[in-house]
């Protein structure tokens, strides 16, 4: 993880040597990217010890792309860094740097690479290949590159792929200054691997295929996962801090680590350590979770566990109606497995007003019921709502509305962004998220503090 000032260079020094990079590339080397600046408002104070108070968090950030051919295939290089003035949100993100080749009715991928397989517009419950950025953990991140060899057979059948993950790359943990965060901090230097330092050989098996159906057209996939979650498990332990030493530190999570592993659950059950916060006044709730948030050491313990994945994805698609679903069976070793799933839709309407728009209405569900030994998740039992509005005009302007509302405590999560070109090589992105907790009766209650206002600028090489 990159931090502060060195982060800072390391964006500068990219913008200034990509702009002769493009300027002298041969036809054959293709080189794209952007920058971002902007500013993110938060509209309160943050609840926990060390966030920052309400005001403006200025960032900005890069992405950057390469493609070349090499012999008779292809290198492909992408990377993305992140920083703002709290060092809350620091990152950089190695997303893909592999050789391809096709080979026929079969293609060959060596190297680190993004592979997404959902489906649904909210959420995903495939995606168990890839880690996410973690420093907006409700917000969401962006997937990291995983190292691999990826072999794709092209048949009358499907295509059928095969996938040897070669590594394994922890994803990064917001500062105690970030926003959208848990109460306590997650030591990223305190990773445990229920197989030793999770450095094992992985592998994934995916088939997909398209049929055509009545009038529309059906797409199938399934899929089967072996290996290292690339979500962990909080376990409450120690974070070296505030004069507690790292042997320290080692001692209380080896026994924690051990407890777990000997069944102990790693908490109580969520909803009801809620139910318990919403009988007491919520100024003494209020209280208690800032003094508990400032105990020095106490923060969480990534432990990652072995799992096998089954997964099913099918979109049916019919004129300007698409019907989807994701279903994924997961089994930690040791551990009762469990189902999560999105099923949903959408339908889209054309040429509205003077300008021909395109408006697309969304609405899944999402249901998930693992238990608390497992990674812990926010969208149980929700409605995700929304819409996606192209004006097609001149300026490609774009607004996207979603939310989420827990059906069990009536908690609600709206996420909103709005974008317009100011000409072909800059454009403007407002975003805004707003949380909306009942009480202390559901888990964004421990984020309901983060609601912000977010102003984008990126240009475009």
């Amino acid at each position: 993880m990159l931090r502060g000032a060195y982060l800072c260079r390391t964006v500068m020094a990219i913008g200034c040597l990509s702009a002769p990079v493009a300027a002298h590339a041969q036809s054959d080397i293709s080189v794209s990217g952007q920058f971002d600046f902007g500013a993110r408002v938060y509209v309160d104070d943050g609840r926990y010890a060390g966030q920052t108070d309400a005001g403006a968090q200025v960032f900005f950030g890069t992405t950057v792309g390469a493609t070349m051919p090499l012999g008779a295939g292809q290198v492909a290089l992408e990377f993305s860094a992140r920083t703002d003035t709290d060092g809350a949100r620091d990152v950089f993100n190695l997303t893909r740097a592999y050789y391809t080749q096709s080979f026929g009715d079969w293609d060959l991928l060596a190297g680190v690479n993004v592979e997404n397989w959902g489906v649904a517009e909210s959420q995903s419950v495939l995606n168990v290949i890839n880690p996410q950025d973690a420093t907006d953990v409700i917000y969401g991140g962006d997937f990291i590159g995983t190292p691999m060899i990826n072999a794709s057979f092209y048949t009358g059948a499907g295509t059928f792929s095969a996938y040897a993950l070669t590594g394994f790359v922890e994803p990064n943990s917001p500062g105690a200054a970030a926003r959208l965060r848990a109460p306590f901090p997650t030591g990223d230097g305190q990773a445990v691997f229920q197989e030793g330092n999770g450095r094992h050989l992985d592998f994934a098996l995916r088939w997909r295929n398209n049929f055509t159906l009545g009038d529309g057209a059906l797409d199938l996939a399934a899929s089967y996962f072996n290996g290292t979650s690339r979500t962990p498990v909080g376990l409450p332990g120690c974070v070296p801090s505030g004069g507690v030493t790292q042997a320290a530190c080692d001692a209380v999570n080896a026994a924690v680590v051990d407890a777990f592993r000997s069944g102990t659950p790693a908490g109580s059950d969520p909803r009801d350590l809620f139910d318990q916060l919403a009988n007491l006044p919520e100024d003494v709730v209020e209280q208690a979770v800032q003094q508990a948030s400032a105990i020095p050491g106490a923060g969480f313990v990534p432990y990652y566990q072995h799992i096998q994945q089954g997964g099913f994805s099918a979109v049916y698609a019919r004129g300007d109606l698409q019907l989807r679903t994701e279903l994924a069976f997961t089994k930690p070793d040791n551990e009762d497995g469990y189902w999560s799933g999105i099923v949903g839709g959408d339908y889209t309407f054309h040429g509205i007003g003077p300008t021909d728009a395109t408006l697309t209405l969304v609405a899944e569900y999402l249901w998930d019921d693992r238990t608390t030994r497992a990674p812990s998740t926010l969208f149980a039992n929700d409605l995700f709502l929304g819409f996606n509005l192209f004006l097609n005009d001149s300026r490609d302007t774009a607004i996207r509305l979603g939310g989420f509302h827990d059906l069990d405590s009536d908690a609600q999560l709206f996420q909103l962004s709005a974008s317009t070109r100011l000409n072909d090589a800059v454009r403007l992105e407002l975003n805004t998220l707003h949380v909306r907790a009942d009480g202390w009766t559901d888990p964004l209650s421990f984020v309901d503090r983060d609601s912000f206002v977010e102003l984008k600028i990126s240009t475009y090489f």
